[in-house]
């Protein structure tokens, strides 16, 4: 019998202790809240509890295939053989030592069930290789499960990436179980705000990248509002949005890109009117606290429903327009599957086929509307799905209210004029489209995937 190490005890505790409609995140601030780990067990623990919610259902297929009687697991015994079985398939723990340990989570719950673990793990280690290269599998579909199985997504999924990416979808694949890196925009108010945290600058301003997550806690850079997290990725699409004058922000939920507007329209000397709109009264709150801590001002936040713009803003015989409508909208997330670990196993096709791209048009529709003669439009996703992103622009350009728009490069938008924004440009560049829209896809190491297209409004 070994002992059990406090870093499985605590993702163990975590990950079955949680909600079951939980997001990753709330579990990972409970394992900040209830475990005292030092900075090696919370590394390991935090590994755990992403990987096993990344992967569950793939870890589920492989236990369920040495279980008899896999509906009869109790809860918390599952859990705690999907620990074992995710360290015993993806991670480089020697065997015995996932296998012993995997024994004893499962002691720690259920004694009379360790015979049972042991027997399990051994099963699931000794047909590791064969798993995941989906012996059990017909040979037609062989390539494609093997695939969805080291990555830990479902096979309809990897399906829809492929047919979304082509071979961009090959790095994302790769790196599905990876930890994303993390980068910081900067508040241009805060003298001095660079040197509290690690990392370097970028040829965006105010973007900080190679970011050590250490670093910004321990001087409580995001609670002065000093700085924002937000992928790089989305700090370029937020920079793109921002432009003189009045700003409507759609879906601006707690405000990451409302921040990163907001100083870059400092950066840039702009003079702007900006609304965030948001559907969560909570995300609102969020937002304006934050907003008023780092110093900015000329934001209202508002609570309402973007898909009804005239109930919004009660101004139904005259409509109010702005300069810029920027819709961030709601969507499946898949590019940022690493940060958001439950989204894999939680999408359905219905999701990512129907339901998600008939409110993004929707969204599109109303924002339309509420575009000034001459003003832009941008429609933004963290989604890497073709049905969600350009499938909804070329949908909506069909659309009476999007005859009025033309696509130009999000690359041209005006701030990348300015001295200190060009080199940006090219960042956007690289993932452009023959019609200038963006689309970047996750790999190792790399950034997000996230789309944008900027529409002009011309008549």
């Amino acid at each position: 019998m070994s002992t059990l190490s406090c870093a499985r005890a605590a993702a163990l505790s975590v990950l079955a202790d949680s909600d079951a409609a939980a997001y990753a995140r709330e579990r990972l601030d409970r394992l900040d809240a209830t475990a005292h780990l030092d900075s090696r067990d919370r590394a390991l623990a935090l590994r755990l509890v992403l990987g096993v919610t990344s992967a569950v259902g793939v870890l589920d297929d492989a236990l369920n295939a040495q279980l008899d009687q896999p509906k009869k697991v109790a809860p918390r015994v599952r859990w705690a053989l999907r620990v074992a079985a995710f360290e015993i398939l993806y991670l480089d723990t020697p065997t015995e030592v996932a296998v012993s340990q995997g024994v004893e989570l499962v002691r720690s719950v259920a004694r009379r069930a360790a015979g049972l673990a042991n027997a399990v793990l051994r099963r699931v280690a000794e047909g590791r290789e064969a798993f995941l290269a989906a012996e059990d599998a017909n040979v037609e579909h062989r390539e494609v499960v093997a695939c969805a199985r080291r990555s830990g997504l479902p096979v309809w999924l990897v399906l829809e990436l492929r047919a979304s990416l082509g071979p961009r979808a090959d790095g994302l694949l790769a790196s599905a179980l990876e930890p994303a890196p993390l980068a910081l925009h900067l508040n241009p108010r805060v003298e001095g705000a660079a040197d509290a945290v690690s990392g370097a600058a970028d040829v965006l301003p105010g973007c900080r990248i190679g970011v050590e997550g250490a670093s910004i806690g321990r001087d409580d850079v995001l609670a002065r509002a000093d700085a924002v997290v937000s992928d790089r990725h989305a700090q370029l699409i937020a920079t793109a949005a921002t432009r003189p004058g009045t700003c409507l922000e759609i879906g601006a939920g707690r405000g990451t890109k409302s921040f990163v507007m907001c100083s870059q329209a400092v950066r840039a000397g702009y003079r702007r009117a900006h609304v965030a709109l948001d559907l969560s009264e909570r995300r609102c709150r969020a937002n304006a606290d934050r907003l008023a801590r780092a110093g900015f001002v000329g934001i209202d936040t508002v609570h309402g429903d973007g898909c009804d713009l005239d109930a919004v803003f009660g101004d139904a015989d005259d409509h109010r327009r702005f300069d810029t409508v920027f819709v961030d909208a709601p969507c499946s997330g898949t590019g940022t599957m690493r940060r958001h670990a439950e989204i894999a196993w939680r999408l359905t096709t219905e999701d990512v086929r129907h339901a998600l791209p008939a409110l993004q048009l929707a969204l599109l529709r109303q924002a339309a509307s509420r575009v000034g003669e001459g003003g832009e439009l941008l429609y933004a996703t963290c989604s890497v799905l073709s049905s969600e992103n350009k499938a909804v622009v070329e949908a909506f350009l069909n659309t009476a209210e999007g005859s009025a728009f033309r696509l130009v490069p999000v690359s041209d938008a005006a701030i990348f004029q300015l001295a200190g924004f060009a080199g940006a440009a090219g960042c956007l560049q690289t993932n452009e489209d023959a019609d200038g829209c963006f689309q970047s896809a996750p790999s190792s190491g790399s950034f997000d995937g996230h789309f944008c297209a900027r529409l002009v409004r011309v008549r």
